[in-house]
């Protein structure tokens, strides 16, 4: 196990010194291969394992960095990344040293884990994993309940013991043959500054511009692909590259035929004057995808040991880059994730202050509110017994970082962090795998260190209902694509579900909303999902299903967790 951080979330330095001599044999071996995006690169006694992309740097000058330091420290590393904004992964040997590091939102994972001895990095935990013979008996069962509940695992944690990731803002510190974690960053959006509306509005607004000039700049002309939805945040992408002037664009949607989101994406890229084509997705199409020797290829690849592979819109780009609409030098970017970070996730509970609620109270609201949106997977496991343990992990998660109840005004805010360190640094940042498993670069700049910085302190006024977000959008209409074409409309399809779906509503009207509710998901829910995916599992499945399932995610957590023999009836205990 690696050496805990001090109580404020942030492990001190290894001693090391410059007067201290230092063991001339390698501290970790990186296994990190030249693919996937992956460059390695030597400058004198260092070599560096570099990916992704940093604002003011690149792996050569880094690596150069590295072999100039005079005092290789962990400190010296919490400088230069603090610094340093982008997204990226690194890891170097140099004499004496070696350590490994994630960006502020962990976009690329690393791993390590100690064989025979000695502390090995990998950037595919799952592959080291096998490496390292962790097998049924190192499941960490808090973290395999956490899975089955959420799709994800909380904290640092892994699905096997012995196995350390690096959380958001981390990195690892290899001297001597120790180890130590070092968090460097923590998204913290209870530290709220107080501002006037149009203050915030206009910032808002400049850093937005100001973000994507830097991140279309970095293209270097590429065609840029955009997944383009009815939301915002796609919407912003788009809007914003026509309003700096960036022509080379391609967007697509995808989903059920007729569907709104696609009728609204058509009519933002039409608008734009930017290129657009479609993807329908079928049950039988997505069932053939499911069972295709690319998806289970792109699982071995993305299996991060902490959370389900992301895989929505992997099927329609397969078929765009077979089409030949997306060029192999193409650069994706999507709108991940301003729906979380502008404020849209904050759950109504949490949107009035806890005035006159003692800390216990205020604590227990935040919980209910984190593990039933986002630890409801399966009714079955949602037991008392569960969601105590859960709500226990989630408290030490958010005390590590300094979490702790303060204004009122705030609690919104460990809400938030709870679900910016697991469900979006694991699971929806995770689908950046997607991009990288098909070839491609890609950029997130509603997760800039800039975006971070600027949301961490908005109130809670500003944010909740993304009402900062919206107005400033809506305001600023860049594109002319924001007052008229509207927002994440639902629409039922297929057209044949309608008249049964109203005719089954109608008559469970007497028995009440949660009695109907459990009656679509059952029968209905299969056939209505956007995209499909609902295919991973048969419809007979599916209908015969006595455990609650509430999505297609929950199937694909009880798969993922199957897969590492891991049976999530296990966990259904009173």
């Amino acid at each position: 196990m690696l050496n805990p951080p001090n109580e404020s979330g942030m492990a001190s330095s290894l001693p090391v010194t410059a007067d201290k001599a230092r063991p001339s044999a390698p501290t970790c071996s990186i296994v990190i291969g030249d693919e996937f995006g992956w460059r390695r690169y030597r400058h004198g006694p260092v070599t560096l394992w570099y990916k992704g992309w940093m604002q003011t740097s690149d792996g050569a000058a880094i690596a150069a960095r590295l072999a100039d330091a005079k005092n290789m420290s962990a400190d010296w590393l919490r400088d230069l990344l603090t610094r340093n904004g982008g997204h990226y992964a690194l890891a170097a040997e140099g004499p004496g040293w070696g350590f490994a590091a994630v960006d502020w939102i962990r976009s690329i994972p690393l791993a390590a884990a100690k064989l025979e001895g000695k502390w090995v990095v990998d950037d595919q935990p799952d592959r080291l994993r096998r490496r390292a013979g962790l097998g049924a008996a190192q499941i960490d069962a808090d973290a395999a309940l956490s899975l089955a509940m959420a799709g994800y695992a909380i904290d640092a944690a892994a699905l096997y013991r012995g196995l350390e990731l690096l959380a958001p803002g981390e990195l690892f510190w290899f001297a001597g043959g120790d180890v130590q974690r070092h968090r460097y960053y923590a998204y913290r959006p209870w530290r709220v500054r107080p501002c006037d509306s149009v203050r915030l509005e206009k910032d808002l607004a400049e850093t937005t511009l100001a973000i994507m000039e830097r991140t279309l700049a970095s293209l270097n002309g590429r065609v840029l692909v955009v997944p383009l939805s009815a939301g915002r945040d796609s919407r912003l992408i788009v809007s914003a590259a026509h309003r700096l002037g960036y022509k080379n664009v391609r967007c697509f949607a995808y989903g059920r035929a007729g569907n709104f989101e696609a009728a609204a994406s058509r009519a933002i890229a039409e608008r734009l004057g930017y290129n657009w084509q479609f993807v329908p997705s079928s049950i039988g199409g997505q069932r053939r995808f499911f069972a295709s020797d690319d998806y289970a290829r792109y699982l071995d690849f993305a299996d991060s040991d902490a959370s389900l592979p992301f895989v929505q819109d992997m099927d329609p780009l397969l078929q765009l880059k077979k089409s030949g609409y997306v060029p192999q030098d193409a650069v994706i970017i999507n709108g991940n994730s301003g729906d979380y970070i502008t404020g849209n996730h904050i759950p109504e509970s949490l949107t009035a202050p806890a005035h006159g609620l003692d800390a216990e109270a205020r604590w227990r609201r935040i919980f209910d509110a984190l593990t039933g949106k986002h630890f409801m997977l399966w009714r079955s496991l949602a037991t008392p017994a569960n969601r105590a343990r859960i709500a226990a992990l989630l408290r030490d998660s958010i005390e590590r970082v300094g979490g702790a109840l303060g204004d009122p005004e705030t609690d919104h805010g460990l809400y938030e962090y709870a679900e910016f360190q697991d469900r979006q640094c694991k699971y929806v940042v995770g689908g950046q795998r997607i991009y990288e498993f098909l070839g491609h670069e890609w950029r997130l700049p509603l997760w800039d260190n800039d975006y971070l910085r600027f949301w961490e302190a908005v109130p809670l006024g500003e944010k909740a209902g993304q009402g900062l977000y919206a107005r400033m959008l809506r305001n600023q209409n860049w594109g002319c694509v924001w007052r008229d074409i509207p927002v994440n409309r639902k629409s039922v399809r297929p057209l044949w579900l309608v008249p049964l779906r109203l005719a089954a509503k109608a008559l469970h009207a007497p028995l009440g909303r949660e009695r109907w509710h459990r009656f679509e998901r059952r029968y209905f829910q299969y056939w209505m999902e956007t995209t499909g995916s609902s295919a991973c599992v048969p419809f007979a499945t599916w209908m015969r299903d006595a455990r609650g399932a509430r999505h297609h995610i929950s199937w694909l957590a009880a798969i993922y967790l199957a897969r590492h023999g891991v049976n999530i009836d296990a966990f259904a205990v009173a």
